[in-house]
């Protein structure tokens, strides 16, 4: 027998320590789901021993019941899928509690699902990938069925109390496509933030309406997530201090939001979105100006007072009145509804002077629709929605350092 030399360089280990984890890899699901199906059969062994007070056999006066065989039951989990014996009694009546009655699908596994969904993979495609990774699938109703159980989220933040305790208010709308039948059909969603006294924040409601007008904003009188509904809900506004908005219609501030908020909240004070109003000037320029107009008119923005902002406005009309009136018109029309942030202090200006926060939050949504083009109903948005607002809820409840200057105004001014 010839001797072969054994090569230990460090290419050829590496090539071997691939093969190795390969190995462990493959086994490890087969080994993980033969030791749950002993663990699971065993349990519900001794489950059914304590529902019958009484082991095979045994003659007590105790005894609630008789064995009456096994039964072979599916359950699909995050290891593959199983074939476990489940044991019956004579009365029919015992279920293990190591699963739910009629599901066959385990609750990891649905857990999942909606997380896939909600990264926007499209129900068909959740089963391709379960069958990749678990060795099952599942049919696009099935994942429907699963994705319905958000509609309690939707319902949390369509009907919960809102505590009276934000000084800060933001409106804004994005706009989605949903579709409606066989039309595909532009809508906007109506998104409200609040920050609190302690600086902390929340996103606190939304809806979906045709069309960024006066009704749509108005009409949280039959809509959880409008302005009339967010007062009776709780946020009367006694503490809020500014409302700021999406200041998109702020040509025609008689419609839209601006007119909506003085009817709900008149005692307190609105102000217009900066980026909002920029990208309404950039419209009104020619593209050899435009990164030059809209660029000096967002130094305005960033004023310590509203005197020092007069002052760098009168100073870009001055240069751009001849060359782009029509631009200078827009920011001078609205100019006074863009400074009530300047009334507190500037450790906090760039967290009011706009509604950016809610338009970061919402990215996940953009991307999805990418991918999507639009979503499939108004059902299917409201949950993917509410889940965002989940998380970002959770997320931002474990850090508001970022938010401490206002919290520490407060503290003081207390």
């Amino acid at each position: 027998m010839s001797v072969r030399e054994l090569d230990f360089s460090k290419s050829n280990l590496t090539l071997d320590l691939a093969e190795v984890k390969e190995m462990f890899a493959t086994d490890s699901d087969n080994g993980c789901r033969r030791l749950l199906k002993e663990l699971l059969d065993g349990a519900m062994l001794h489950d059914l021993y304590l529902y019958l007070q009484a082991d095979w056999n045994q003659r007590i006066e105790t005894r609630q019941g008789y064995r009456n065989g096994f039964r072979e039951r599916t359950v699909l989990t995050r290891f593959g899928q199983m074939e476990l014996r489940v044991p019956r009694d004579r009365a029919g009546e015992y279920q293990p509690d190591c699963f739910e009655r009629y599901k066959r699908v385990a609750r990891t596994v649905n857990e999942g699902i909606k997380a896939m969904f909600l990264r926007g993979v499209s129900t068909r495609k959740v089963g391709e990938i379960l069958d990749a990774l678990c060795g099952f699938g599942v049919s696009a109703a099935y994942v429907s069925k699963v994705t319905k159980e958000l509609d309690q989220l939707v319902k949390q933040y369509e009907n919960s109390a809102i505590d009276d305790a934000y000084v800060f208010l933001f409106i804004d709308g994005l706009s989605v496509r949903v579709r409606y039948e066989l039309k595909i059909k532009k809508m906007i969603l109506l998104v409200a933030y609040g920050i609190e006294r302690n600086g902390g924040r929340k996103l606190l409601s939304f809806r979906l309406a045709k069309s960024e007008n006066h009704a749509s904003y108005l009409s949280f009188r039959q809509d959880s997530t409008s302005l009339e509904n967010l007062k009776a809900r709780g946020l009367k506004g006694a503490n809020l201090d500014l409302i700021i908005m999406d200041g998109a219609l702020s040509q025609d501030t008689s419609v839209g939001l601006w007119s909506a908020i003085e009817e709900v909240y008149p005692q307190v004070a609105h102000q217009l979105c900066w980026v909002h109003k920029l990208r309404n000037i950039a419209k009104y320029c020619p593209k050899r100006l435009r990164d030059e107009c809209v660029g000096e008119a967002s130094k305005i923005m960033y004023a310590t007072s509203s005197r020092k902002a007069a002052n760098l406005f009168r100073e870009w009309r001055t240069k751009w009145q001849s060359k782009i009136p029509r631009a200078v018109g827009c920011l001078e029309r609205d100019f006074d509804k863009l400074l009530p942030f300047l009334e507190f202090p500037p450790s906090f200006h760039k967290t009011i002077r706009t509604t950016n926060v809610i338009e970061r939050s919402f990215r996940e949504v953009r991307r999805r629709l990418k991918v999507m083009g639009y979503f499939q109903d108004s059902k299917s948005c409201k949950r993917i929605v509410a889940s965002l607002f989940e998380y970002f809820n959770i997320k931002w409840a474990r850090n508001t350092q970022h938010l401490k200057p206002i919290a520490e105004y407060y503290s003081n001014a207390a």
